[in-house]
């Protein structure tokens, strides 16, 4: 017998017996297979969609975060980078104008310097501003704060730049009178960056609190600048001369900018 013809009697005999079956014998079958095969399959295919779907929404929501975040965190170094320049334009400003005030009150010259650097094996030593001889400044020039605060004289000078000598340093001699004129003496730095005033006569009034200024007895000040205040008189009565330890009207990590008092 052909193979088609097997074929064709096989697939008469299946129709005969679907079309008779009374019993239900070949749907209870299909269900049977629908529900062990078919139905797992679909449920899990269904399930695996709904997993794929929320995964893949999470993933574009945290992108979504992420971009959000970069964003804001951009947005915030942006204004933080403004705020500091408004605010080193308002010190600048403010140093302008303290520089106005101070050419009026003695009719000087005044540049006003941004320190660059400090002297590297001792910060209480001697600093380096960007002003030099362009600017018509001078060795021995004074260098204040506003408010006629002493920090130094000019030590060294090139054609933009100049480095400054402290009165914080070892090397620096300043003479000094208290304020009520009744204790002078010379204030002198150290490599700790202290001041220490000496050679106070054992008969002036010296006290904590007094106020010292420049004499202008050496030549190298004018009176009048503030050099510091006196915070501690020595005890040693055996000594012949008098000797406190004095305090600075400035520190070394606030100082940026200094005013070069020009020498006509």
């Amino acid at each position: 017998m052909f193979r088609w013809q097997k074929s064709f009697l096989f697939s008469l005999a299946f129709l005969v017996l679907f079309f008779s079956d009374k019993a239900g014998f070949f749907d209870s079958t299909v269900n049977l297979i629908h529900r062990s095969a078919v139905s797992p399959l679909t449920r899990a295919a269904t399930r695996l969609g709904e997993e794929s779907f929320f995964l893949f929404r999470n993933v574009l929501g945290v992108r979504g975060v992420i971009r959000e975040n970069l964003f804001l965190k951009n947005q915030r170094d942006f204004f933080r980078g403004e705020y500091f320049k408004f605010v080193e334009l308002k010190q600048e400003n403010e140093f302008l104008r303290q520089a106005l005030d101070l050419k009026k009150e003695g009719g000087r010259k005044i540049v006003l310097g941004t320190i660059l650097s400090f002297d590297p094996f001792g910060a209480a030593d001697s600093l380096v501003i960007d002003k030099g001889e362009k600017n018509g400044i001078t060795a021995g020039d004074a260098v204040v704060l506003w408010g006629n605060v002493l920090v130094g004289r000019v030590k060294e000078v090139a054609e933009k730049e100049s480095r400054v000598l402290l009165i914080t340093s070892a090397q620096s001699r300043v003479t000094a009178v208290s304020e009520d004129d009744k204790a002078k003496g010379v204030v002198s730095g150290s490599a700790s960056g202290a001041l220490t005033l000496d050679l106070v006569l054992k008969e002036a009034q010296l006290n904590t609190g007094q106020i010292l200024l420049t004499s202008g007895l050496d030549g190298a000040f004018r009176r009048g600048f503030l050099v510091g205040e006196v915070v501690k008189v020595s005890g040693n009565t055996s000594a012949p001369f008098q000797k406190a330890s004095v305090r600075p009207f400035f520190k070394l990590r606030d100082l940026k900018q200094v005013f070069v008092i020009v020498s006509e």
